[in-house]
């Protein structure tokens, strides 16, 4: 039997809402768990080795988190796998040899892919993801609710961070170099449970 020692996994970005692929050898999967990152910046999840089983942890288009465990068999031996979140049934993309995942990202475009002529100014965009990617890593968004858990909606000329659970939301500026200086000021964001704002209200109490 010869096993292809390559897979790809191919994810819609909750962050820029485009489609990225991550090729990876089947020898480079450990218990460390090895970081997907869209080419934006954001990180999509992880994926590593569990007992006889694969875990693929990562976010969908909404934000929420999807975690996925793989037996060996399957991962290894299935050309093409769709996955799917265990909660709620939603598509997460495709897992499987590369040539056939390649195959049927052609086949089947998603709709929710946006390239940089659908943001207003691009530029300021990558910034805002980059920088809302850099403080998620240091632990630094979050909501005072019971159960804090943030995902993130992006919009032409801004960005929305939503917690999925209590429905707080953050709104950012996307769109200026003011947009861009505000936030760079932020070291932190808190979220009030249930509540609506735009970075702009939320910064007053600290300028």
């Amino acid at each position: 039997m010869i096993v292809n020692s390559e897979r790809t996994i191919a994810l819609t970005c909750p962050a820029c809402q485009g489609i990225q692929k991550h090729t990876f050898s089947l020898f480079s999967i450990s218990r460390k768990p090895l970081q997907l990152m869209c080419r934006c910046g954001f990180s999509q999840g992880h994926l590593r080795r569990l007992n006889k089983h694969f875990e693929l942890d990562v976010l969908s288009i909404e934000g929420e988190r999807a975690r996925i465990l793989l037996p060996r068999g399957q991962f290894f031996g299935t050309p093409l796998i769709n996955l799917a979140s265990p909660m709620s049934g939603q598509s997460l993309g495709y897992l499987g040899d590369p040539a056939m995942v390649q195959e049927v990202m052609i086949e089947e475009p998603s709709e929710f892919c946006l390239e940089s002529d659908d943001f207003t100014n691009p530029d300021i965009m990558r910034y805002v993801l980059e920088s809302l990617e850099q403080l998620a890593g240091q632990d630094k968004i979050r909501c005072e609710c019971e159960h804090s858990c943030i995902g993130i909606d992006v919009y032409p000329d801004q960005v929305e961070l939503v917690c999925s659970y209590c429905g707080s939301v953050v709104k950012i500026g996307a769109r200026t170099q003011q947009h861009q200086e505000r936030l760079a000021r932020v070291t932190e964001i808190v979220m009030e449970p249930c509540t609506s704002q735009f970075l702009g209200e939320w910064l007053k109490p600290l300028t």
